[in-house]
């Protein structure tokens, strides 16, 4: 997946202050505005583009050996988003392992179900 460096203009003294008491917390400032625009973009772009844009996303190579990926401070790990189709499939295997398998009855013995045979 390719990435997009956004540059925002913020005051100098606000900016201080803010990473400041973010320190504190152990937060950054990075990895809070990385949040805000994941959940800006779930609510701003509809569902059916989101669904577009992450197949792509998952047709990318994956990043090589060696590149860091980690964020910058360890959170929870969040599930891991399914789009619809994927949702779908897993549903449709689910209900295939239920399905009990037919055994013929001795009324339809030799029969194979949707044929007849007529004279």
């Amino acid at each position: 997946m390719s990435m997009s460096e956004l540059k925002v203009s913020f005051p100098s003294e606000k900016l201080e202050a803010l990473r400041f008491f973010m320190d504190k917390k152990e937060l950054t400032i990075e990895q809070e505005l990385k949040d805000y625009l994941d959940k800006t973009y779930e609510k701003a772009v509809p569902a059916q583009v989101r669904e577009y844009v992450e197949s792509h996303m998952e047709q990318m190579p994956a990043p090589q050996e060696g590149q860091d990926t980690s964020p910058a401070r360890e959170r929870p790990e969040r599930p891991v988003r399914q789009n619809r189709r994927q949702r779908e499939q897993a549903a449709a295997e689910t209900q295939t392992e239920h399905v009990p398998s037919e055994t013929p009855s001795e009324d339809s013995q030799g029969e194979t179900p949707g044929m007849t045979m007529g004279m």
